[in-house]
């Protein structure tokens, strides 16, 4: 190849890298189903080093949910303390991309407070290597939901909480969740880029990795598992 070829080969892989959504790929099991049943022993199969620890007390909420999103969308609200600081999140997840036109396009925070806005693409990984594609929208602010959402939402919080610890270790998040009822479940997950590299990347360097240490991918999202009470 041509070095003009070569550079203009890299400047647009480049700028499809920047055009990429970005993206969460996790993946989720219970380790009474058989894989790394701490946090030792998922670091140990990932290979990765001790890393920061963190936890946090974990609460959900039933909520109105939103009349004109879209199909199959579902708004989502939880609390998050952590070290005496609550921390407050309001999502809306949809199985399909949100519209370009319309009022989802140009979607709002419903909190009453400056907050923290995100778009991410969220990928999960099934038992047989099939990924699950969900589109969200969120947005986080310090405080309760109660002072935070607006009284039309009817935010109510549900009767169970979960505890979870995490830890961090390059770029990876471990997380081992204390779910109601007394189930285990861990997570690992990492940000980056909606791209076919770095979906095959997470596939090869974590997801397999605990596939053949015995894990059997959940489908539930975390929302789902916090909120069995």
């Amino acid at each position: 190849m041509k070095r003009s070829s070569l550079a203009a080969a890299c400047l647009l892989a480049a700028s499809a890298a920047q055009a990429a959504a970005d993206a969460e790929f996790a993946v989720r099991w219970d380790p009474a189903e058989g894989g790394p049943a701490t946090i030792e022993a998922v670091a140990e199969a990932l290979r990765l080093p001790e890393g920061k620890r963190k936890s946090f007390e974990v609460r959900y909420f039933s909520i109105v949910q939103p009349a004109d999103a879209p199909p199959g969308a579902s708004a989502i609200a939880r609390e998050r303390l952590s070290g005496g600081q609550m921390e407050s999140m309001y999502k809306l997840r949809s199985p399909v991309a949100f519209p370009s036109q319309g009022a989802q396009a140009d979607w709002r925070c419903p909190f009453k407070v400056d907050a923290k806005r995100q778009k991410e693409v969220d990928i999960g990984w099934s038992a047989e290597g099939v990924t699950k594609t969900n589109y969200s929208r969120s947005c986080a602010a310090d405080g309760r939901i109660a002072d935070l959402l607006p009284a039309r939402f009817m935010a109510k919080p549900l009767d169970c909480s979960s505890s979870m610890l995490r830890m961090s270790s390059r770029g990876i998040k471990i997380e081992r969740w204390s779910l109601p009822g007394g189930r285990q479940a861990f997570e690992v997950s990492t940000n980056g880029k909606d791209t076919g590299a770095e979906r095959k990347a997470f596939a090869s360097g974590v997801v397999q990795p605990l596939i053949a240490r015995g894990a059997r991918p959940l489908q539930q999202s975390k929302t789902q598992l916090g909120s069995a009470c």
